[in-house]
């Protein structure tokens, strides 16, 4: 269990370190804000966009495997209890701003693709 906890605090770290690298990653923004702003930018630009989101969409998946591996190693009765409902809500949060950044990340991916085509 131990290791497990070093393992997500090493994880959280790492995220963070990430999240203040003046990364333009930002999950708030929706795929078609994305569009819109990467329409005057050249493909320069959006690949390094798109290394920004492959870079932090690692960082959170192991975030999110390391906070799967506590509710895994949780005990049925712990499971049902206070302890895997918060650990299971974090995960799912975890999951979605996940999903947040891949769905962003198809997004610049997609301009990439369309700038190459022209």
């Amino acid at each position: 269990m131990k290791k497990v906890t070093l393992m997500f605090a090493g994880a959280v770290v790492a995220a963070g370190l990430l999240a203040g690298c003046g990364s333009s990653v930002d999950e708030n923004k929706t795929p078609e804000q994305i569009r819109q702003e990467i329409a005057s930018w050249d493909s320069a630009k959006i690949q390094k966009a798109v290394d920004e989101y492959t870079k932090a969409i690692a960082a959170k998946t192991e975030e999110l495997n390391a906070a799967l591996a506590k509710v895994k190693d949780l005990s049925p009765q712990e499971l049902l209890g206070d302890k895997g409902r918060q650990l299971k809500a974090e995960a799912d949060k975890i999951g979605e701003s996940l999903k947040k950044l891949k769905d962003n990340m198809a997004a610049y991916a997609e301009g990439l693709k369309a700038k190459a085509a022209k």
